[in-house]
């Protein structure tokens, strides 16, 4: 038995990930959030966005996995890390697990999906015009935070701020985890 498609006001929309980024990144009371709580924020965004992925795939029956366009991508987002101070091989084991990440979230959609039947989504939004514009950006706010909170990782509340995940994600525990054990270790900024 298929389900009845989910109504488009269900479907978030792709850059509500890149604004609650933003918008996270002021604590209450209008100050700053740290720089731990603003990386935290940058990759649940970047996780955020995720979902609508998922569903463009599911619609289009593509495949989780785009092997060549990963590859491009860790190769760019490394070398993007590195412009802004981010040690070489740091960057890309950060980038490697926000992929993994990604790929976990979209196999975790699709596995409930296939068990529910679910139809194909209405309103999501394309892929290459809308989602992975927002996904660079969302990947380009996470390296920008990456390299301000670096040297804050070894504080002894590092663990505790990405020990799970954010409202919102609840649901992508096993993502989160793969995209926030990468941080650790951390380079060494005492040098």
């Amino acid at each position: 038995m298929q389900k009845e498609r989910e109504p488009a006001t269900r479907t978030p929309h792709v850059l509500v990930g890149v604004l609650l980024s933003i918008a996270l990144t002021i604590a209450p009371g209008g100050a700053t959030a740290s720089p731990l709580d603003d990386l935290a924020s940058a990759i649940a965004a970047r996780l955020s966005l995720m979902d609508d992925v998922a569903r463009y795939k599911w619609n289009h029956s593509l495949p989780i996995v785009d092997e060549q366009r990963e590859a491009k991508l860790v190769d760019s987002a490394t070398a993007q890390a590195v412009t802004l101070g981010v040690p070489a091989d740091y960057a890309r084991r950060v980038v490697v697990a926000q992929i993994e990440a990604s790929r976990t979230r979209q196999t975790e959609l699709t596995t409930l999906w296939q068990a529910q039947h679910q139809a194909a989504f209405d309103g999501v939004p394309d892929l290459a015009t809308a989602q992975r514009p927002a996904i660079d950006a969302a990947t380009t706010n996470l390296l920008r935070q990456l390299c301000a909170a670096m040297c804050e990782l070894d504080s002894a509340a590092a663990h505790a701020v990405f020990a799970d995940p954010p409202a919102g994600l609840e649901g992508a525990k096993s993502a989160w985890s793969t995209a926030t054990t990468a941080l650790w270790p951390a380079p060494d900024c005492h040098l």
